[in-house]
C-alpha cells in the first residue's frame, strides 16, 4: 500500500527491514539447533504457529514494526530515558516426581539478577570489543503484589501428577491445560519454568498493538537461572547454557528484537533492524574468539558473535548494542505495552491492622447501560489490614447526592473479601458516577485509606428519544451530546471534519489513513437510546463515502452497524460492508494523501428498522474496523418513518 511503500524508505535508513521481506524464516532444525540436541530459541515457530491460529497476526505485526521505527526515528534519544523497572511473575509449572523441576526461589533469585544485570550492563563478563554496546535503562523485579492486591513473592507453582512435557503451543500458559494463567500482561512480565522437553530451551512472543494474554516468555527449567550468583549453584542447569542468557534473550523477542543474522539462513540478506550490529550469515552455535568473520562481514572487526539476540553459548553472550536499546525502550514508550513502565507490582504492600476498603463495585457494572433506572448496588469489601475485620461503615452515593451509609459486621481475615449488598438505589437517565468507599474499621481509623474507595461509572436508557432523530455532525461538540465514543487502544478514532460533507459544513470521519497501529482496531460511536415505537414503520438513512487502495495488497476497512434493544447486553448486527460493497469511488493504486470525497462520491445507504419497532428503547452504534486503509466518512443520518425518508442529490 501506498503507505507501507512510504514507510519502506524510512525502514531502509533504520536499519534495511524491507516489509516484502519473510521475518520468520527460521526453522528449529534449518540451522539454529546447537550442540547437544538443544534448541536455543524457537521464538519463529511460536511466531509462525500464532499466525497459523490468527491470519490478521502477519500483519499485525508489519504494522507494530512500522509503528516502532516510526517512534524510533522521532526519538532520537529513546535509550537514554531513565529506568523502567518491570515487575516479573515466575509461573512454575512442574511434576511431582521430578524435584528438580520445581525449581527453589534462590534459583529464581539468580535469575532476575542476571537479567538485571545484563541489561543494565553491569554484568561481570562485559567486554570492550565493540564501541556501540550499551545498557537499556531495563529492570526487573519479582513482584511485591498480585493482580487482586495481595502481597506476592512473584513466584507461583503447580504440581501435576503426571510428567508433562510442554512445547511451543502455549499450553504451559494456560490452567486448564495443565499450566497457569498469565497474570495481566500490561503490569507483568510473565514467565513459565517448566519441561520443554529437555531439547529446547526457550520461546519468546513478539508484541502487537493488540494486548495478548499469552504474551511472555516460556523457559526450560534446567536453563532457567544462573550457577554463576551468590544465590549458589544448581545441579540441573549445566553448561554451556549455565548463566540464565537464555531468559536475557527471550525477553528481548518481547522487547521486539529479532535474532541479529535476521533468520535469512545464511544469504546475507536479512535484518534484525538495528543499523549498528554487524550483518551476520548465520547463528553461531559456539563460543569464537574475538574477532570472528564469516560470509557477511568477511573483515575484522566481523561478526557480533557476542550479541545477546546470538546463539553463541552462555559464557560468550554479554552485549546489547545502542540500536537494539532504543527499539527495546520503544516498545515501553508505545502502547499497549508501555504501561509496563508504570505498573505498580513492584511496590510492596504497607500492612496496617486497621485496612478495610471496596476492592470493586459488582453492581452497577462500570460502563454498562441499565434500561431501568431502580438497581441494588453489590460491592466487595475486602480486608487490606493484619487484624481480622469484624466491622466498618460503607459509604455510597450516586453523582454528587447525599451520602448514604450502611454498618457491616461480620468477619474478615487478613486479604479475604465478602459481597456486600446494599439499600435498592434509583437513578434517572442519563449517564451516572456511583461511589463507594468505607470508614471506621473496627470502629478505629483505616490506616490507609488510598484502597477505600471504588467508583463506577454507568448509564440509565429507560425510554428513548421519540422519532425522527437527525444527525449532521455540525455541532462542534464531537461525539454529538448523548452519544459515545470507544476507542480501545487510545489512537486514531472517530472525529468531526469539515473536508468533507453532503449538507451543511460537516460529517464525522475515520482515520485509518494514518492508523498504523490500527489493523483490525475497533473504534465505535454509539448514539444515544431512540424510542422506535413513536412511529409506525422506523428506518435508518445515512450517507457514506469511502475507497480503498488496489496495490500492492488488497485489503479494506469494514463498517458494521449494530443495534441493541436491551441497553447494549446484547448486539446484533444490520450492516455489514467493506471492499466493492462499501466504496463509493473508485479503488486507488496509488497516491499520497488519504481520501476525500467529492459531492458525487457519497452514497445514501437505507435500513429498515422495522423489526425492532416495538422497541421503547433501541441503541444504535457504528463501528469501524481498521485495516490501514482509507478515510471512510458518515454524515447526515436520520431514524424516521418511512414515508418521511428524505432524498439527497
Amino acid at each position: 500500500m501506498k503507505k507501507k511503500l512510504s514507510l519502506l524508505i524510512c525502514a531502509l535508513s533504520l536499519g534495511g527491514f524491507a516489509f516484502a521481506q519473510a521475518p520468520y524464516k527460521g526453522k528449529i532444525l534449518n540451522g539454529n539447533q546447537v550442540p547437544g540436541n538443544k534448541v536455543r530459541c524457537a521464538t519463529d515457530e511460536h511466531e509462525t504457529w500464532l499466525q497459523q491460529n490468527d491470519p490478521s497476526r502477519a500483519q499485525a505485526r508489519q504494522d507494530y514494526e512500522a509503528n516502532i521505527q516510526s517512534y524510533i526515528a522521532a526519538h532520537p534519544n529513546e535509550q537514554n530515558r531513565s529506568t523502567i523497572t518491570i515487575p516479573v511473575v515466575v509461573h512454575i509449572v512442574y511434576y511431582t516426581g521430578a524435584p528438580a523441576q520445581n525449581i527453589s526461589d534462590n534459583q529464581v533469585f539468580s535469575q532476575i539478577q542476571v537479567v538485571n544485570e545484563d541489561y543494565g550492563r553491569t554484568n561481570s563478563d562485559v567486554n570492550t570489543h565493540w564501541s556501540q554496546a550499551s545498557g537499556t535503562n531495563i529492570q526487573f523485579c519479582l513482584a511485591q503484589r498480585d493482580p487482586n492486591g495481595n502481597a506476592t513473592n512473584g513466584i507461583e507453582r503447580r504440581g501435576l501428577s503426571s510428567n508433562v512435557s510442554f512445547s511451543t503451543n502455549d499450553g504451559v500458559k494456560h490452567y486448564s491445560s495443565n499450566g497457569l494463567d498469565a497474570w495481566d500482561p500490561t503490569r507483568y512480565m510473565n514467565i513459565w519454568v517448566c519441561n520443554l522437553g529437555q531439547s529446547l530451551l526457550g520461546y519468546g512472543e513478539f508484541p502487537t498493538t493488540s494486548v495478548s494474554q499469552t504474551f511472555g516468555v516460556v523457559i526450560l527449567y534446567s536453563a532457567f537461572g544462573s550457577n554463576f550468583t551468590s544465590y549458589g549453584t544448581f545441579s540441573d542447569i549445566q553448561s554451556p547454557y549455565d548463566r540464565g542468557r537464555t531468559t536475557t534473550h527471550e525477553f528481548s523477542h518481547c522487547f521486539n528484537l529479532y535474532h541479529i543474522w535476521g533468520d535469512d539462513n545464511g544469504s546475507c540478506s536479512g535484518s534484525d533492524n538495528c543499523s549498528d550490529t554487524p550483518n551476520q550469515g548465520n547463528a553461531t552455535t559456539t563460543c569464537y574468539s574475538f574477532p570472528h568473520t564469516d560470509n557477511c562481514s568477511t573483515s575484522s572487526p566481523g561478526i557480533m558473535f557476542e550479541n545477546y539476540m546470538d546463539y553463541s553459548y552462555d559464557n560468550c553472550l554479554n552485549l546489547f548494542t545502542a540500536g537494539q536499546s532504543a527499539r527495546m525502550n520503544a516498545v515501553l514508550s508505545s502502547a499497549p505495552y508501555n504501561a509496563l513502565a508504570t505498573s505498580n507490582g513492584c511496590q510492596p504492600l504497607t500492612t496496617t491492622p486497621l485496612d478495610a476498603g471496596i476492592s470493586s463495585i459488582t453492581t452497577p457494572a462500570n460502563n454498562a447501560t441499565y434500561c431501568s433506572g431502580t438497581f441494588t448496588p453489590v460491592v466487595v469489601l475486602k480486608n487490606f489490614g493484619s487484624s481480622t475485620l469484624t466491622s466498618c461503615v460503607i459509604n455510597y452515593k450516586i453523582d454528587n447526592n447525599t451520602v448514604q451509609t450502611y454498618n457491616w459486621s461480620g468477619s474478615l481475615a487478613t486479604n479475604a473479601t465478602a459481597n456486600v449488598t446494599l439499600s435498592s438505589q434509583t437513578a434517572t437517565n442519563g449517564t451516572h458516577t456511583f461511589t463507594c468507599y468505607t470508614s471506621s474499621p473496627n470502629g478505629g481509623t483505616d490506616g490507609q485509606t488510598s484502597n477505600d474507595q471504588s467508583q463506577n461509572t454507568f448509564t440509565v436508557s429507560g425510554t428513548g428519544q421519540s422519532l425522527p432523530y437527525t444527525q449532521g455532525f455540525e455541532s462542534t461538540t464531537f461525539v454529538p451530546t448523548g452519544w459515545t465514543l470507544n476507542n480501545p487502544d487510545g489512537s486514531n478514532t472517530w472525529a468531526r471534519t469539515t473536508t468533507a460533507h453532503t449538507s451543511g459544513s460537516a460529517c464525522a470521519f475515520m482515520d485509518n489513513w494514518s492508523y498504523q497501529t490500527g489493523n483490525g482496531q475497533i473504534d465505535e460511536m454509539t448514539m444515544p437510546a431512540l424510542n422506535l415505537s413513536s412511529v409506525s414503520n422506523p428506518v435508518m438513512t445515512f450517507q457514506v463515502a469511502y475507497t480503498y487502495w488496489t496495490v500492492p495488497y488488497q485489503y479494506s476497512d469494514t463498517l458494521k452497524i449494530y443495534i441493541s434493544t436491551d441497553c447494549g447486553a446484547t448486539w446484533t448486527q444490520i450492516y455489514n460492508k467493506y471492499g466493492s460493497n462499501l466504496q463509493t469511488a473508485p479503488p486507488v493504486s496509488s497516491t499520497t494523501s488519504p481520501f476525500t470525497p467529492s459531492s458525487t462520491q457519497w452514497r445514501l445507504e437505507t435500513i429498515s428498522l422495522l423489526p425492532y419497532q416495538s422497541a421503547g428503547s433501541a441503541m444504535i452504534k457504528f463501528r469501524n474496523i481498521s485495516d490501514y486503509e482509507d478515510d471512510l466518512y458518515l454524515d447526515d443520518i436520520n431514524i424516521t418513518n418511512t414515508t418521511d425518508v428524505p432524498t439527497f442529490n
